[in-house]
Order: structure tokens, then C-alpha cells, then sequence
């Protein structure tokens, strides 16, 4: 059993185990917007509903002044049927207090819709505004949830980043400059195992002679045509590592 191969393999699962525990933890933020989306997204309608409730008792109010000053209108009519003179006066007059009435008439009916759905929006809104804070208390309940989670996963990469040092300590200086380049210029997979002679992250074959002698276990190999560092998992010992690496 080489042991710099298997610090070198220990290390590659750490990096593995580092970047998946990343992903969690940058994934967390995402998921919090995405929640708070969906709750702006409900209140929205809650707020357009109360929005146009407040319109329509602004436009009541305004038809209740528009009544008001009709209905004094007519009153000044009334009263100068009393002064006219002519019969044709006369029946201006009437002419003018019909056509009053009449706008008076129309704009009670509008008041009257406009009142029946402002009611109509008051039972929409109480209900919508159960749901508003109901849906704002699970959505401060989810974000401290995930909160937590991602409190938790950054402890997890404090303790994987201690176990990496350790690692890192055991590996040979040119073997590590070797295995950082390695982690930079191939997307973070510098290790790779071999199966029935194919290198399992490019997928390409390798010399025949090459695979026998990675099986024989005598000495550190790189791929030829990827250039990462080979193992065959048929040695055991090459599959078992910090145990605290899987559980964290």
C-alpha cells in the first residue's frame, strides 16, 4: 500500500466532500429569495385587492359629494318654482328637476355598487389577511430553518478544513504542488480510479502494461492522457479513509 497515494486519494474526498458542502451552503441564500418571492407574490394580490378597496371608498365618497350637491341643486330648483312667472318657466323648471332627479338616481345606484363591492373586497381581505400572516409566519420559520442548516454547514466545513490540513501535512511537497495544480486546471478532480483499465473521470483507456502495474501497487501513476493521479480499487485499503469525512 503506497501511503502517499492514499493521503492523496484521502485528499481528493475531502475536496469532494469541501465542494459539495459549498453547493449547500450557496444554495441556502437562493432558496431564502426564492421563498421570500413567493410570499411577495401572494401578499401582491393581497395588496392589489386592498388597493382597489381604497379606490372604491375614495370614488363612494366622491359620488356621496356628487349626491349631495345634487340633492341641493334640486332643493334650489324647488324653490324657484315658487318665483316663475310663465307657464314655459314652469315647465323648464319641471324639466330641470326630472333631469336632476335622474342623475341623482344614477349616481345612488353607482354609490350602491360601489358599496356592495367594497364589502364584497372587506370579506376577501379579512380572509386574505389570515392567509398573508399565516404564510409570513411559516416563511420566517422556514428561513431560520434553513438558516440553521447553513449555520451548521459551515461548522461542517470548519471540521473538514481542519481534517484537510492534517491531510495536506502528510503529503510530499512536489506530490502537493502537483495535486493543487491539478485541482485548479481539472475542475477539482485531481485522483480518479481505474476500471477494467479505463480511467473513470476522462473515460479513455490506458496502456494495457500501465494497468498492470497500477494493480501491482508500486508506485504513484498519473493518466496519460488526463494526467490525474491513478488508483485501482481493488487494493481495499484505498477505499477507506477518515471516517469523519463521510459523516460530516
Amino acid at each position: 500500500m503506497l501511503d502517499q497515494l492514499k493521503c492523496l486519494i484521502e485528499y481528493q474526498k475531502i475536496e469532494d466532500k469541501k465542494n459539495q458542502l459549498v453547493r449547500e451552503s450557496e444554495e441556502t441564500p437562493l432558496r431564502i429569495a426564492e421563498l421570500e418571492r413567493e410570499f411577495e407574490l401572494f401578499e401582491s394580490e393581497f395588496l392589489l385587492k386592498k388597493s382597489e378597496q381604497e379606490n372604491a371608498r375614495k370614488m363612494h365618497k366622491a359620488l356621496e359629494q356628487t349626491i349631495a350637491d345634487l340633492e341641493a341643486r334640486l332643493s334650489r330648483q324647488r324653490s324657484r318654482q315658487t318665483e316663475v312667472k310663465t307657464n314655459k318657466e314652469y315647465q323648464a323648471i319641471i324639466k330641470e328637476m326630472d333631469e336632476t332627479r335622474k342623475e341623482v338616481a344614477r349616481n345612488e345606484d353607482s354609490a350602491l355598487e360601489l358599496m356592495e363591492k367594497i364589502e364584497t373586497l372587506g370579506r376577501e381581505l379579512k380572509d386574505l389577511e389570515k392567509e398573508v400572516a399565516a404564510k409570513r409566519g411559516a416563511l420566517e420559520k422556514d428561513k431560520a430553518v434553513l438558516q440553521e442548516q447553513s449555520d451548521k454547514v459551515k461548522g461542517r466545513l470548519d471540521r473538514l478544513e481542519e481534517i484537510r490540513e492534517g491531510v495536506r501535512g502528510r503529503i510530499e511537497q512536489d506530490l502537493l504542488k502537483k495535486m493543487d495544480f491539478l485541482l485548479f486546471k481539472q475542475a477539482g478532480v485531481a485522483v480518479s480510479s481505474v476500471d477494467s483499465g479505463v480511467c473513470q473521470v476522462c473515460h479513455m483507456n490506458i496502456p494495457p502494461q500501465k494497468f498492470i502495474e497500477l494493480q501491482r501497487d508500486e508506485d504513484i501513476m498519473q493518466c496519460p492522457h488526463c494526467h490525474r493521479f491513478l488508483y485501482w480499487p481493488g487494493h481495499e485499503g484505498y477505499c477507506f479513509f477518515h471516517e469523519d469525512i463521510e459523516n460530516i
